[in-house]
């Protein structure tokens, strides 16, 4: 039917814009029902509470784990899991990652909702994060739901991805864009000048350090973002003892917190900025999309230029102050060799940089730049290439080259199909999960459950509280679960659940900073 873009700038209303135009476009072509994804928790937990203070309760069904974790009637629960796998609610808010798998999982839950996205209106939020090895499949998605089963797409985000400039583009409408004078808008909500303060031999985490303290002291609060874990960490250890003496919150985020903690430090830190109260912030990309939080100053480690645009967007996010800055470093000390896409994304910003010296970075054109070189840098990896059978899963649901070699030369494949759908569909993930969960001891509610769960109680029981433990849980990859085994540092809990449950001792969980530590001996020692 139809696929339009919704440009918006941050703080500019997109999530309400393009629901009004789902609700009417809805009762003027009679669309089924209305589809919110998002690619962020964050996000999705934040506008599902506006969208359904309008739509209704009885008319709205959020699909995602952290709202089912949330239920505690078994009842209720249960009726929430089968809503979840028919998707026959008027209004869903759901993740990137069900939409993907509902497209392109051979999972039978998967599968069995597809339908539903037919005739139906789609509002896809924060466009730019979809994963580069599924941008190509994301669009012919897009198409083949607009152009083969009438639904209505709209892509939405203040940082508009080049999806017209691949092998495989979306195919926008003749008249593209919900608000053509999208620039102007940019310009009434222009808020924060991005400044890049590149230098050759780039910052180590001390200078670092060093950057953020000047800026902070001019300021009054300010938001570090960097790549990594472990210089999130290394940079709040150093910013928190400069400051131990003076009346500074230096606050922590990264994914080696539960959920549940994250949570607490982002309250705690909009209280801060509320009463005005000095704060530093270090955190890792989590808090970049999403998350309604507005800082004075905003300091970016180099990335994706729209990485640093979504980082801009916490800074005078309300426009309480004049025009404040954010500002694009490039720490030396980080070590990308296993973020290759970052480091890619990274490569891309610092060419369309350099090349545009003096440019807004945050004009649509100059990331209309950084797209189209960073999408043709990537190539064949935007179409999901599977590398351990010499092909893309775009070439398994389509000419299949290796198969078709064999039906050419005569064999039994000639008298099949040629497509690889069954092993497509098994081999689609749209993000590999590499890690293990491990349930940490947050709070005395998370050591009740780790006790519970390592005692005598019913498998139901069990079931119950794992699906409570998730709030508690971080991931953690191979090789820190082997330190933390080689430390003593975690144990499996004697549960009976199909799959093995450890738990992460006290020692090793520091609530008041970083989260989970492979090494515990840095804590404060246990009282006994």
């Amino acid at each position: 039917m139809s696929v339009c873009r919704l440009a918006v700038p941050t703080g500019g209303g997109k999530t309400l814009s393009s629901l009004r135009f789902a609700v009417n476009y809805c009762k003027k072509y009679n669309k089924s029902r209305i589809f919110y994804i998002a690619p962020f928790m964050s996000i999705l937990e934040q506008n599902s509470d506006v969208i359904k203070g309008i739509v209704g309760e009885e008319n709205f069904l959020e699909h995602y784990t952290d709202f089912a974790q949330a239920i505690d009637d078994k009842e209720e629960l249960e009726g929430y899991e089968l809503r979840s796998e028919k998707w026959d609610i008027p209004v869903i808010s759901t993740t990137l990652v069900q939409f993907m798998n509902t497209v392109y999982s051979d999972k039978i839950q998967s599968v069995r909702r597809f339908h539903r996205l037919s005739n139906s209106v789609v509002i896809l939020d924060e466009v730019q994060a979809v994963p580069v090895k599924c941008v190509n499949l994301f669009s012919l998605a897009v198409n083949f739901l607009s152009e083969i089963c009438g639904a209505a797409i709209v892509l939405c985000t203040a940082t508009q991805p080049s999806l017209t400039e691949t092998a495989y583009p979306v195919n926008l409408d003749e008249n593209p864009d919900m608000n053509p004078d999208f620039e102007e808008d940019f310009k009434v909500f222009h808020r924060v000048d991005l400044i890049p303060e590149l230098r050759k031999q780039g910052y180590t985490f001390e200078e670092t350090a060093d950057f953020c303290e000047e800026k902070f002291r001019k300021n009054g609060n300010l938001l570090l973002v960097v790549n990594t874990t472990a210089a999130a960490e290394k940079i709040y250890s150093l910013l928190k003892s400069r400051f131990e003496s003076e009346n500074v919150k230096v606050a922590h985020l990264s994914t080696n917190m539960c959920p549940q903690h994250r949570r607490d430090v982002i309250k705690e830190i909009k209280s801060h900025l509320d009463d005005e109260q000095p704060i530093i912030c270090v955190t890792t990309q989590l808090i970049e999309a999403g998350v309604d939080i507005s800082f004075k100053c905003v300091v970016r480690s180099l990335a994706g230029l729209d990485n640093a645009a979504q980082a801009a967007g916490r800074c005078n996010r309300n426009g309480e102050y004049p025009v404040c800055r954010a500002y694009i470093i490039e720490i030396k000390d980080e070590n990308l060799d296993k973020l290759q896409e970052i480091a890619n994304r990274k490569s891309s910003a610092w060419s369309v940089i350099r090349q545009n010296e003096g440019a807004n970075l945050l004009d649509n054109e100059i990331m209309d730049k950084y797209f189209k070189h960073f999408y043709k840098q990537q190539g064949k990896n935007l179409s999901f290439p599977l590398s351990e059978l010499n092909t893309s899963l775009i070439d398994l649901l389509s000419t299949n080259n290796n198969l078709n070699g064999k039906a050419k030369n005569g064999t039994a494949f000639s008298r099949i199909g040629t497509q690889s759908f069954k092993t497509a569909g098994d081999l689609f993930k749209v993000i590999e999960n590499y890690t293990e969960d491990i349930i940490v001891p947050y709070n005395d509610e998370a050591a009740d459950i780790i006790l519970k769960l390592n005692s005598d109680i019913s498998l139901s029981e069990q079931t119950e509280l794992f699906r409570k433990a998730q709030k508690y849980s971080v991931s953690v990859y191979p090789y820190q679960m082997k330190e933390l085994n080689k430390n003593n540092g975690v144990f499996p809990l004697r549960c009976d659940l199909n799959c093995r449950i450890y738990a992460l001792k006290k020692e090793f969980y520091d609530r008041e900073g970083a989260g989970f530590k492979i090494n515990g001996e840095d804590l404060q020692p246990l009282i006994l």
